[in-house]
């Protein structure tokens, strides 16, 4: 038999970690974070990982988001999990920013902890916001193999990213749905893909054999109550320090490694780029702004992404979770 997981979907600031966090109390279970972003060590306040500690590393706790001693500066080894409530969170702090990182790297990651966690008894609970990574692990979804071409990379990288999407909307209508339209990496890798295949690069990845028996859940929210929740999180992200985050993560690594293309940070980086001048306060207002609409805007796309899964079952809370969890196990 497959082993059972459970997988917990939907927009950013939904409540996604919330219920898999009450699931995991009650189920036995633990979380893999299957995110892009909270991969990346350092990148704290601007990915909103949870909070928690580390067992066994003593001194090296986190502390809270923008504190002082975040684990993955302390040197924490990604075999270690976080715990948030108790409850072990996995796939959190894997790179340092400035590293190549990519959702197949990352299923090879996620099939090592969740044969781990089955094999201690435990219920793994896939959770996360990033569509293509979570289908990469519970579909077995491959990409197509094409090897890089550095010649037509490097005329691409030359382009707008305004004129990189315009082209990749004409070559791949369905792609473009789904795509992140202002990050360049994402659409010179998509174009170059279809410019070597002559197909649409959204329908060349193909899904194998999944590995698991999974129940899907996906949280359900009201527009105006997404809406609010998402700015709300910003205006928390700038008071716990986002600003300083993205100053010293450019300090370190720059503005241009591939991590800093998120939300939240590349808003702050056209910016910084001007140079080192302080920000004024009417410039930070104006890319919290920024920031709120290009988050409105993704988890639109997230959604798109999410509704084309007809295997979703969507529930606007616990109650509605836990009757399909005690039917599935």
């Amino acid at each position: 038999m497959k082993p059972r997981i459970i997988v917990i979907v939907g927009p950013t600031a939904s409540g996604k970690s919330g219920l898999a966090i009450e699931l995991a109390k009650k189920y036995n279970g633990e979380i893999l974070c299957v995110d892009s972003r909270t991969v990346y060590v350092g990148m704290d306040v601007g990915t909103a990982k949870p909070v928690g500690r580390v067992e066994g590393l003593e001194g090296k706790e986190r502390v809270g988001k923008g504190g002082k001693g975040i684990v993955g500066a302390s040197g924490r080894s990604p075999s270690l999990p976080l715990q948030v409530e108790d409850i072990p969170h996995w796939g959190i702090d894997l790179i340092e920013p400035n590293q190549e990182y990519n959702g197949a790297l990352f299923k090879e990651y996620a099939e090592k902890v969740i044969t781990d966690i089955v094999s201690r008894g435990k219920l793994p609970i896939l959770v996360g916001g990033t569509g293509l990574w979570m289908d990469i692990v519970v579909d077995n979804l491959e990409s197509p193999e094409v090897e890089p071409d550095l010649v037509l990379r490097a005329e691409l990288e030359k382009r707008s990213v305004e004129d990189l999407f315009s082209e990749y909307e004409n070559l791949d209508p369905d792609g473009a749905l789904v795509i992140d339209k202002k990050n360049k990496r994402r659409l010179v890798r998509a174009l170059e893909v279809c410019k070597k295949t002559g197909r649409p690069f959204s329908a060349l990845r193909q899904k194998g054999e999944s590995s698991y028996d999974a129940l899907w859940l996906g949280i359900e929210v009201e527009k105006n109550v997404l809406k609010a929740r998402i700015d709300h999180r910003v205006d928390e992200m700038i008071e716990q320090g986002l600003v300083n985050e993205v100053i010293n993560l450019n300090k370190k690594f720059g503005c241009d490694v591939y991590s800093m293309s998120g939300i939240g940070y590349q808003e702050f980086c056209n910016y910084l780029r001007r140079g080192e001048r302080p920000l004024a306060l009417s410039e930070i207002n104006d890319i919290t702004e920024q920031i709120k609409i290009h988050t409105r805007q993704y988890a639109k796309r997230q959604m798109t992404w999410f509704k084309r899964n007809e295997r979703i079952n969507w529930v606007m809370g616990l109650d509605e979770a836990k009757i399909l969890v005690e039917k599935f196990i």
